[in-house]
Parts: C-alpha cells; structure tokens; sequence
C-alpha cells in the first residue's frame, strides 16, 4: 500500500509502465520487483526509527538494473553512505529537494534478508537524501516509519529489465 503511495498514483509512473509494455504500474511493480523479490512470502511490518538518516546510511540500495549501472560501478549494491560519495549523486536536484523538505509523512519500503542486511526496494532517492542529511549534520526530528519484510532470502536477484516478457 506505502509503495502504491508513493508511486501508483501517479500519472507519470503509470504511462512510464505502459511505455514498457505493462498493463499498468500495479502489473510493472508486481512482476518486474515484488514477485522476483519475494514480497509475498516475506513477514511485514512498520517499524519507527529514531535517527533515521544514521541509520539508513548504513542500509543497502536495491539490486536494480539503472543503479547498478550508474551508481554502482557494476557491484550488486552499495550502502547509502557510499552512493553519496558519487558526486552525481550528491549534487542531485531531486535528492537535495528531499533532504531539504524530507516528505516525513512517506514511508520507505526495505527488505531484511536472513542475514540481517536491509535493502531499499523503494524509496532510494529518500534514502539518499537521508544519507546526505546525515552526512551533513541534519537530523529529522523525531522518527520516521518504514515497512520492512523480514525475507529468508539470502540474497536478492537484480532487477530492472524495464520491458514486458511473456
């Protein structure tokens, strides 16, 4: 539902699904991330954190195509606290308009593998700012809310073709 918020509704992500061949952002979301990840079978709940730009600074960007290529230099993932050292990144317009307005009322979506490593599957230019607000001394008053699922996956397959496959 926080990720359908955040996303389904609006317009822009919904004709960004269609130009990728899905019948909606709903059919994009569910088939390209939500069952190669798992979501189903992952135990869910919301979870206040208090320091949530340390915290999530520590936290890993999720396996998806673009990242990996732009932000990543080709590794799996990286913690927050390292995407913020990529200067296109750091200067960012979208992600300094965050972290100088944070949406506090939005809700991140993470997954907790067994593990215990936690990665963002929606929400990564929020937690990007949070990263650079905790980078540059700013805190967010109070704590923020999360939905995490607690997966038995020991890791999570990239993803991001961005086209429909039969």
């Amino acid at each position: 539902m926080a990720w359908y918020k955040n996303e389904g509704e609006r317009s822009s992500w919904n004709q960004l699904a269609k130009e990728r061949g899905f019948a909606s952002w709903a059919d994009w979301r569910l088939q390209g991330y939500a069952r190669r990840f798992e979501c189903e079978k992952a135990d869910w709940g919301f979870y206040e954190i208090v320091n949530p730009e340390k915290v999530v600074s520590e936290w890993l960007g999720g396996p998806f195509r673009t990242w990996i290529e732009k932000y990543y230099n080709g590794d799996k993932t990286k913690s927050f606290t390292e995407l913020i050292s990529c200067p296109e990144i750091a200067s960012s317009t979208t992600i300094n308009k965050i972290a100088t307005d944070y949406p506090v009322d939005s809700i991140i979506t993470a997954l907790e593998l067994a593990d215990g490593r936690i990665f963002i599957i929606e929400g990564m230019h929020r937690s990007c700012a949070l990263s650079l607000m905790n980078k540059n001394g700013q805190t967010i008053p109070g704590k923020l809310v999360f939905a995490i699922g607690k997966t038995k996956l020991v890791e999570l397959p990239p993803v991001g073709e961005n086209t429909y496959k039969k």
